[in-house]
């Protein structure tokens, strides 16, 4: 079963609770006797072997022995009784849990496995002897010349002592077999690494020493809701936390994609699969070599094909122990292994012990290993993959494979075809001209390279502006600098950025001069140089009469939110300059004859991109073109819509502005969070966190009935959460916030992958750190956060404990992630067909 270690049978576990009810009753029998023989006071309790009597059939029981003081028959007695710890002892350790791994105060303590792995060698040690004690009494029978039964009738003999003594030799002896094949299996198998990976985690669970492993911050996604590992707050006087991580979930495979560029690859078997496995390999760039015990003309077609190519190296040779295989495999120095001769049903197939053999040696060289239909016997496996074409119909480098952890290859061809189905036809090309790109911009690092792998420093992290002043009059023109150092960072950023905002089909149209001029600084230099367009020659207010220009909220994201008006002017413009966070979705209604400019605001360039912005759009309205300026949300909340009207004003165009559905309300909506709630909050406040140029902001002050919006700043979380609780801060205005105060951050609002994250401003960015990045997010930060789940809290202003209304809505957690949008919405928003 997935995420579990393999444990003994349970009904050898079921003997053994028969077993030490029967034993212990005997020896009680032995010990309390006469009390316990016919015409005894416990007579009764032995009712079974008294009703025959069972002294009567053996008299090693009767009253000769106890009357001449024969000691074997206390003897064995005593033998049950240790029979009967052993067989507990073995209960105990194989149903309950290590006690050295519990831990209350964590849930990696509760997914401990309820199995020590000592428990099947004290099981065979209890079944063994069982069954020598059992014989031993069969024996001294035999050379006491069968004194004490040979009295008995043949029927009695069998009825009363052969077989109820016989099933008590033959059961521990078939268990004893049962649980020493598990213990040889075991020994080569990892268990041991299991229980000590498991043992492991919970020691960093209890270490008071910070683990700084990249590896084991990451989370769990098997389930749509994640909650963190439960956990006690420290004491403000420790000197450091104890950290707690998620404990793994065993039965997952570990997806790769590996590379055996030049590196000799062994396939074992010549038929239809091996050439499949053949192609595959070749395509990886491995050195492929087939061997065969058949010939090459027996071989399947396409495998001659492959060796009369010269891309393959046939080797026809009969290799069935252990000791050749090993010797073959390391003399060749092989990389990788599959074996495709052991297809169930197919001719030829190779023998158990062969397959074993083969796989014995490649698992003691270290050398991965795949037999086909034997997944017992396999390191890794093939999963289902497709290699997408580009337009030209050459291959891409996107290739999407499946797994299904063997439990239904079928199904992930399926699943294959569904995943490959929705993507569009461009989307081989558009990973092909981002690995372009990513080439350019490590092109003009001048030797420096940048971590695109460090999970500490995501490229979404905010860097200092450029000094690019604004083409707005009026506008303060002095912004930062960029140092040299920081610029291919800041390249990279913007080749993150535009794998995560460009649509497939835009990033598969890049031309190679296209991408030059990503890559080109717009705008840098003294105020002088910045490119202005000639002024208008009529009065400021005067309306141009050619072109248009609309300025369009997108809403939040999906584009079921998108406004009839803004719909219907999509459709009909002929120049649409959008922002980077404008969701695909929303840009894949905008017809493919409509030419279409995304902004270039890569990190510390946002006044440079606005800026550009802006000019195609004079000129594009110049023309007579139907101009739009799409932003996401509205333009006028934190959009910029505002400096777009007055330049455009300014050089003789009045721009038409289109509200969108702001996240500002719809983001908390669409997760079930109110802004405002009576007996929660009666007001709300609207603030950036992320001003000028990048630049620190002023935060507003503590408010009980109040509710905190924060648009933009999630990168920044940690100085915000800092500003809004240290008492001793001086970019807030007003009181500090508690550090048990609720937050929300809510990344894609209304879309497909919406995610909100919700916790207490003591651990939100600890939350944040656990996972990636899924831009763009917002804040939302007081009591409305948790009015409104379970059964609901519009109490809190009426003076309740906040502290308990905290833990009620949290538990033992930290902090809980939500994957998706609701149920309800999510069908209402698929049928709407956009």
């Amino acid at each position: 079963m997935a995420g579990r270690i393999s444990t003994p049978p349970k009904w050898v576990s079921a003997w053994f609770i028969f077993t030490t009810i029967i034993v212990c009753w005997d020896a009680s029998y032995c010990f309390l006797r006469p009390r316990s023989m016919v015409g005894g006071d416990l007579s009764w309790i032995w009712y079974p072997y008294n009703m025959v009597p069972y002294g009567a059939i053996d008299l090693i029981y009767g009253f000769p022995t106890l009357e001449s003081g024969h000691g074997f028959t206390n003897a064995q007695a005593l033998m049950n009784i240790i029979e009967a710890i052993l067989n507990l002892e073995y209960l105990y350790l194989r149903h309950t849990s290590p006690r050295t791994i519990r831990n209350a105060q964590t849930q990696v303590a509760k997914s401990r496995p309820a199995y020590h792995p000592q428990a099947p060698l004290v099981g065979f040690a209890a079944s063994i002897m069982t069954a020598a004690k059992t014989l031993l009494y069969f024996l001294q029978e035999y050379y006491g010349g069968w004194s004490m039964v040979k009295h008995n009738s043949t029927a009695d003999l069998i009825r009363y002592y052969i077989i109820p003594n016989g099933v008590w030799v033959v059961m521990p002896t078939i268990i004893s077999i049962v649980l020493g094949r598990f213990i040889a299996r075991r020994l080569l198998s990892d268990t041991a690494s299991e229980i000590a990976y498991l043992e492991w985690q919970a020691s960093l669970a209890k270490s008071d020493k910070p683990t700084t492993s990249p590896l084991t911050s990451e989370p769990s996604s098997n389930q749509t809701m994640v909650v963190s590992e439960a956990g006690k707050s420290q004491a403000a006087n420790q000197s450091s936390a104890a950290k707690s991580f998620p404990a793994p979930s065993l039965g997952a495979a570990l997806p790769l994609t590996f590379t055996p560029s030049d590196m000799p690859a062994l396939i074992v078997g010549s038929n239809r699969l091996a050439a499949s496995r053949a192609f595959a390999m070749l395509e990886a760039g491995a050195r492929v070599t087939i061997v065969s015990n058949n010939s090459l003309e027996e071989a399947h077609a396409e495998v001659k094909h492959r060796v009369e190519k010269n891309e393959v190296r046939y080797d026809q040779r009969q290799v069935e122990t252990y000791a050749g295989w090993k010797k073959y495999i390391e003399a060749e120095g092989y990389s990788l292994i599959c074996v495709t001769d052991t297809l169930i049903g197919t001719a030829g197939q190779r023998s158990r012990s062969a397959i074993e053999s083969i796989y014995q040696a490649a698992k003691d060289l270290h050398v991965p290993i795949n037999i086909s239909d034997h997944p017992q016997l396999s390191t890794y496996s093939f999963p289902s993959v497709h290699r997408f074409v580009k337009a030209d119909g050459t291959p891409s480098h996107l290739q999407i494979a499946v797994s299904t952890n063997r439990q239904g290859c079928r199904l992930s061809s399926r699943l294959k075809r569904e995943i490959v189905t929705r993507l569009p036809s461009s989307v081989g090309a558009a990973v092909d001209n981002v690995g372009r790109l990513r080439l350019r911009a490590r092109a003009r690092s001048a030797g420096k390279t940048v971590s695109e792998d460090d999970p500490d420093t995501p490229l979404n992290n905010p860097v200092e502006q450029l000094d690019t002043p604004s083409i707005l009059s009026g506008v303060s023109k002095q912004l930062g600098s960029v140092e040299g150092g920081d610029e291919q960072l800041r390249r990279m950023r913007w080749v993150h950025q535009m794998s995560e905002y460009y649509s497939f089909d835009a990033l598969a149209r890049m031309t190679e001069q296209e991408m030059d001029k990503a890559f080109t600084t717009w705008g840098q230099g003294p105020e002088a140089d910045v490119p202005m367009l000639p002024q208008h020659e009529g009065q400021s207010g005067q309306v141009a009469k050619k072109g248009r220009i609309f300025l369009i909220g997108s809403g939040p994201g999906h584009p079921g939110l998108l406004t009839l008006a803004a719909h219907h002017v999509l459709r009909s413009a002929t120049l649409i300059l959008s922002d980077k966070l404008v969701p695909s979705e929303i840009l894949a209604l905008i017809p493919p004859t409509t030419e279409l400019h995304i902004a270039k605001k890569f990190p510390g360039n946002n006044e440079g991109a606005q800026n550009e912005l802006m000019i195609q759009a004079l000129e594009g309205a110049r023309r007579g073109e139907t101009v739009v300026r799409l932003k996401q949300g509205d333009p006028f909340v934190y959009g910029r819509g505002g400096e777009e009207v007055l330049y455009f004003r300014e050089h003789g165009f009045e721009s038409t502005v289109i509200p969108g559905v702001t996240s500002v309300i719809a983001g908390p909506e669409m997760v079930g969070i109110p802004v405002t709630q009576r007996g929660v909050a009666e007001s709300m406040v609207l603030c950036t966190g992320v001003g000028r140029a990048g630049k620190a902001v002023s935060l507003p002050g503590y408010v009980k009935p109040r509710t905190l919006v924060v648009l933009m700043g999630v990168a920044r979380i940690g100085n915000i959460v800092s500003v809004l609780c240290d008492t001793e801060s001086k970019g807030r205005d007003g009181m500090a916030y508690p550090g048990h105060l609720p937050i929300a951050v809510i990344e894609r609002a209304s879309s497909p992958d919406q995610r909100v994250i919700v916790s207490t401003l003591k651990h939100i960015e600890e939350a944040i750190k656990s996972v990636e990045e899924r831009p763009p997010g917002m804040m939302v930060i007081g009591w409305s956060v948790l009015a409104l789940e379970g059964k609901g809290r519009v109490d809190v202003l009426d003076g309740v404990d906040e502290a308990e209304v905290v833990d009620g809505w949290m538990g033992e957690s930290r902090w809980k992630i939500r994957e998706g949008l609701e149920e309800g919405w999510g069908q209402y928003l698929a049928g709407l067909g956009v």
